[in-house]
């Protein structure tokens, strides 16, 4: 789903790609720009479109309570990681991760390693049974 989503997306407007990774990569609230707003929109509408089942729920999870502007960034963010923590891949990773910690190489320090350690525990608990 994703490189088809990516490649027609990239034949709409050709820095597709470049957004589209850019908002994988980047952490806590997804703020547009203002010249980026009407891609942003653009992405949410196609995502609506396109996709059913429990993706179409998690795009429809990230629309603004508020009926302020939609996030296509930010739900296509959501999108990746939900399907990223399913991929069974990935699942083997996040496991060997988990079961061998470096707390040390933590930027905040031994604790800060060790509470997102915790919160990643958390988060994948499922894969452990």
């Amino acid at each position: 789903w994703k490189a088809r989503a990516t490649g027609w997306l990239v034949a709409v407007h050709s820095d597709y790609g470049r957004y589209h990774a850019a908002a994988e990569s980047r952490q806590g609230e997804m703020h547009v720009p203002q010249h980026l707003q009407e891609v942003s929109s653009f992405l949410h509408t196609d995502l609506l479109t396109w996709l059913t089942g429990t993706q179409l729920a998690l795009v429809l999870r990230s629309l603004p309570l508020g009926g302020g502007q939609s996030n296509g960034f930010a739900a296509w963010r959501t999108l990746c990681e939900e399907e990223e923590r399913l991929d069974p891949a990935a699942q083997v990773a996040v496991l060997q991760e988990l079961l061998h910690p470096c707390f040390e190489d933590a930027a905040g320090g031994w604790r800060q390693g060790w509470m997102e350690w915790e919160a990643k525990l958390a988060r994948h608990a499922p894969l452990l049974g």
